[in-house]
């Protein structure tokens, strides 16, 4: 009488045993929910956790861009950079007043080696100007006029109708030929009246020839010319004189 109740305890121990193991397997087949956050634990409700935490970060980043270590960052930036740029115009500057200061001082050894070699050289004296040359031909002018005052024989006269220079003209027969006919170029002359000239060039042209025969004559147009007819010819003598 006594095996029956051990045997019924034993069989519902058995039974109970199964179902631990059923229980046991089917658990281990179905996968356990993660635990839910302590704020649904406690009845709230959140429809998307991610929205949520996305949410929790802009915050943070708000928060972080708008906080004084930040700012104190940014400010000791720029005025970092602005030190940097303040730097790097003062070398400049320095740079710019370092070159002129070589410029100054090379001019100042050329202009002082330029004053050694002046003190070097010996003073030279100054040499006196060449006395002038005496008037080898003196050249009166006796008159001015045009043809009749020439052939009135007196003299040399001025020439009047020539324009373009001073003529000093005279026949070959009153004199002018052996007054004027042996003066060659670099002959120191003196008109009576105009000054002291030297004989540059000397040129034949016909008789009655015009006054533009002047402009190739003696680098063009002489300030004073002389003129005579040539003995036993029909040409004339110009003498050009500076």
């Amino acid at each position: 009488m006594a095996a029956r109740p051990a045997f019924r305890v034993h069989r519902l121990a058995a039974a109970a045993a199964a179902g631990l193991l059923a229980v046991s397997g089917l658990s281990s087949a179905v996968p356990v929910s993660p635990a839910l956050p302590a704020g649904m634990a406690s009845g709230g409700v959140r429809l998307d956790p991610q929205e949520d935490r996305r949410g929790t970060g802009v915050e943070s980043v708000l928060t972080a861009a708008g906080s004084p270590d930040l700012r104190a960052d940014q400010e000791a930036a720029a005025a970092q950079h602005q030190a940097a740029a303040q730097h790097r115009a003062e070398a400049q500057a320095e740079a710019q007043r370092q070159a002129e200061a070589q410029q100054q001082a090379k001019a100042q050894a050329e202009a002082q080696l330029q004053a050694e070699a002046q003190q070097a050289q010996p003073a030279q004296q100054a040499q006196p100007a060449p006395a002038p040359q005496p008037a080898a031909v003196f050249i009166p002018v006796v008159a001015a006029g045009g043809q009749a005052a020439v052939d009135a024989c007196a003299g040399p006269v001025r020439f009047t109708p020539v324009t373009v220079s001073v003529s000093i003209a005279e026949h070959d027969l009153c004199g002018g030929w052996d007054r004027m006919g042996w003066i060659q170029p670099d002959t120191v002359v003196s008109v009576q009246g105009y000054g002291t000239f030297t004989a540059v060039q000397r040129m034949v042209v016909p008789r009655g020839a015009k006054e533009g025969v002047l402009g190739g004559f003696a680098g063009g147009y002489p300030p004073i010319f002389l003129q005579t007819c040539i003995p036993g010819t029909s040409e004339m003598l110009l003498i050009a004189l500076r």
